[in-house]
């Protein structure tokens, strides 16, 4: 009987041993992806962390050092289109679907890689806000006499705008890039992203006033946050299943063209309705 219970021993241990080397194979895969985006698109962030340092100097010479806020911003604009569709816009998604990492993998490491940096600098700019360090280097200029002192920018509903735009912004680009064949749909992916991501937060805003008669980022702040979880969500589900396209095509004027750009304009002026409705909300945004 003894005899008996010992013999499945070995095949257990094989098993196990089988199953500690996926899984150091499945952690060197993962290493190697998350290496490859942040080696591929790094540049891009470390001239975001140069702008933000000359920002924080050097931007109370000329302007309100608030500005500074936006970069977390623009970094999603490009961040979007740059990490979701990069395949598509060299020409190399064939290759890349060939390779053995899965698409679930690809996805993912891209997300991480994207969103991280993202969150990274805007985290960077929360603290910049909260400790008000734009202010208090900007004291030295106004001791020496170089420039004139400036209302100090209070936080209010800022803190959870200043993560929860770009997140949604970054969200809507990556998917639109991540799961369209088209590179003249990724290059503008930023501004419609743009556009459905304001249009999202001025919704926040309608509900606000309507409920609490002010601004308090109560309801906008999640809401973005979750049509961000929502679309990521669409994304993921239908990269998946994405076949390989003709993305290697050139780009060319669409057969429509002109109904793209009835569109765009219609996109462009929609979105600046939607930030000059936002603009007159500014004054509920610097207060506590």
């Amino acid at each position: 009987m003894l005899k008996n219970l010992q013999e499945p021993m070995p095949l257990r241990t094989a098993a196990m041993a089988a199953a500690a080397r996926e899984t150091r194979g499945s952690a060197r895969a993962w290493k190697g992806l998350l290496w490859s985006e942040w080696y591929a698109h790094s540049q891009v962030l470390l001239i975001f962390l140069a702008v933000w340092l000359l920002a924080v100097w050097t931007l109370p010479l000329f302007t309100h050092p608030g500005w500074i806020l936006i970069l977390g911003g623009l970094y999603a604009l490009m961040a979007g289109p740059m990490y979701g569709g990069s395949d598509v816009l060299e020409g190399c998604e064939e290759f890349t679907f060939a390779l053995p990492p899965t698409r679930t993998e690809r996805f993912f490491s891209r997300l991480i890689v994207g969103l991280g940096t993202l969150l990274f600098l805007c985290f960077m700019n929360v603290v910049a806000l909260g400790l008000d360090l734009p202010q208090i280097l900007a004291r030295l200029y106004v001791q020496t006499g170089i420039i004139r002192p400036i209302n100090v920018i209070k936080p209010g509903l800022l803190y959870g705008l200043i993560v929860a735009l770009p997140v949604a912004i970054f969200a809507i680009a990556f998917t639109i890039s991540t799961v369209t064949h088209s590179r003249i749909l990724i290059l503008l992916s930023w501004f419609w992203a743009g556009v459905a991501a304001l249009a999202t937060l001025q919704i926040g805003f309608w509900y606000e006033n309507l409920v609490w008669d002010t601004l308090n980022g109560y309801f906008a702040c999640p809401l973005l946050l979750a049509v961000s979880v929502g679309v990521l969500g669409y994304g993921y589900y239908s990269f998946r299943q994405k076949e390989v396209g003709k993305a290697t095509n050139p780009i060319t004027l669409p057969g429509h063209w002109w109904i793209w750009t009835i569109l765009f304009a219609i996109g462009l002026g929609l979105a600046l309705a939607l930030i000059t409705s936002l603009v007159r909300h500014l004054p509920q945004f610097v207060q506590r």
